[in-house]
């Protein structure tokens, strides 16, 4: 798992709100150009234990591994700061890791500073087809290992209700 991995690109139907002027679900994309080492978040969690909040969040910021694309009435790019992958019998999760940001036009997302991050969990069978869900309130946590000075991010906690992706599939 390193720099030479090739991109992965899915998509998959994000369920709206429905409100009245917007459609069920719209069409998004996942485009993974790399995934992030377990050496890059552990770099993160020692910027924020050892330097604070806001080293980590420019460092967090400063890091690219995708977008996400949502195509809808205004069409929105979203990069993806960390990217992980996870085995799992027959598949894989994986999960990307960003600033919040709202994307839906119909509802006023109210901010809450102790859930900062936006969360996407894939949760993919071997060819690559599942489902997922977007966390949009989230907190996270790094956990690592400093004898091998590696890392992993996960979701902590969140306090929204998350917004399901369905038909995922990798684009070929």
């Amino acid at each position: 798992a390193g720099s030479a991995a090739a991109e992965e690109k899915y998509n998959g139907r994000l369920m709206t709100r429905g409100g009245p002027n917007s459609e069920p679900a719209i069409k998004v994309q996942f485009v993974i150009d790399d995934y992030s080492t377990g050496e890059e978040v552990w770099k993160l969690q020692q910027l924020l234990e050892l330097s604070g909040y806001e080293p980590f969040i420019q460092a967090f910021r400063g890091t690219n591994k995708g977008k996400v694309i949502i195509f809808g009435s205004r069409g929105l790019k979203v990069n993806i700061h960390v990217a992980q992958v996870v085995p799992k019998e027959n598949g894989r999760k994986i999960f990307l890791f960003t600033e919040k940001q709202s994307w839906d036009l119909e509802v006023v997302q109210r901010m809450d500073d102790r859930y900062p991050y936006l969360v996407i969990e894939l949760d993919l069978d071997n060819r690559g087809k599942g489902s997922g869900k977007i966390y949009e309130n989230a907190q996270i946590r790094m956990s690592g290992d400093a004898s091998s000075g590696t890392s992993a991010m996960e979701l902590e906690s969140y306090n929204s209700t998350p917004k399901s992706v369905f038909g995922v599939s990798l684009v070929k």
